[in-house]
């Protein structure tokens, strides 16, 4: 239960994250907001593996 919870939480946390970088990088015309969201995404998802990986 606790690890599907993880799994929600961080597709919640990166769906949120992918429309944040859409409107940033539709406001700036840059690209840096995808590429720094996009990375605090991944580290989010790692850390959310290695919690699931940690349940016993």
């Amino acid at each position: 239960m606790r690890a599907s919870y993880s799994f929600l939480a961080n597709d919640v946390i990166a769906n949120g994250g992918v429309f944040l970088a859409r409107v940033l990088v539709a406001v700036t015309g840059s690209r840096y907001p995808d590429l720094a969201i996009g990375t605090i995404a991944a580290l989010v998802a790692l850390n959310g593996a290695r919690r699931i990986l940690s349940l016993k």
